[in-house]
């Protein structure tokens, strides 16, 4: 087990993921005579991430599991990582993370961190990857915190240069920020690379969205029309403006 004098750095890529992850998932708690504790609580078949948390974290940990009637479910199965090290919690406040409630103003780190590695974090935790009814892939996102949302968008103009907007949804008050198709698998190629740490459902599921081809149907452009052999061979053997008016295109 690691010292707690040796430092934690978020230029690694397993803590990055682990402080996006904590960012959706987890919650930091705090009392008198600087008592207080992390907790991250996620559905019972996701139990494994916690336990490679666990590995990585060079401060005592316990994982509990529990069973309950929400508002979603009925004998709901979670599962829950809890830190009480006061090094620890420094660790994640000297980072940015907030303590209490921190949906409506959760940020990035504050200190140098992997882009990539923190993006899958929050994925992982406050966001889906699959394939709509018709087909084509898709990644979502569901942020509450403008200051994330912000972030968010700026990361897919840096690393996929797409131009994104989004505006709160009426019914939440939240930003719902999906992207689809070959978008959808350069996310999930910067992010899900061999052997990163993630929940393993969604990094299967980033496997089968890289491999998607996009149908033939799919390939045309509403209102273009096809091109024939012959006019092929009549475009190669003309000029272009001759091509133009012959073919009226």
């Amino acid at each position: 087990m690691i010292e707690p004098e040796q430092k934690i750095d978020l230029l690694n890529p397993n803590y990055s993921y682990l402080f996006g992850f904590i960012s959706g998932d987890g919650h930091l708690y705090e009392t008198t005579r600087n008592r207080g504790k992390l907790s991250i609580q996620i559905g019972i078949r996701d139990k494994i991430v916690l336990e490679n948390f666990q590995k990585i974290i060079p401060y005592y940990s316990r994982i509990s599991e529990r069973i309950q009637d929400t508002n979603f479910s009925k004998s709901y199965h979670s599962v829950y990582l809890t830190i009480h090290s006061i090094h620890f919690r420094n660790w994640l406040k000297s980072c940015g993370l907030p303590v209490g409630k921190k949906s409506d103003i959760i940020a990035p780190p504050i200190l140098p961190y992997s882009e990539p590695d923190y993006v899958r974090g929050l994925i992982d935790s406050d966001g889906s990857l699959g394939f709509v009814k018709k087909g084509y892939p898709f990644v979502s996102i569901v942020i509450s915190s403008e200051k994330l949302k912000n972030y968010y968008l700026g990361f897919l103009k840096k690393y996929l240069n797409l131009d994104k907007t989004s505006t709160r949804n009426k019914r939440d008050n939240v930003y719902n920020i999906c992207i689809y198709k070959e978008d959808a698998q350069k996310l999930v190629k910067l992010l899900y690379y061999k052997e990163c740490l993630s929940l393993e459902r969604k990094s299967i599921c980033a496997k089968n969205i890289q491999g998607w081809v996009r149908p033939i149907e799919m390939r045309k452009n509403r209102g273009m029309k096809d091109w024939t052999l012959e006019q092929d061979s009549f475009i190669l053997s003309h000029f272009i403006e001759e091509s133009m008016k012959e073919l009226d295109r």
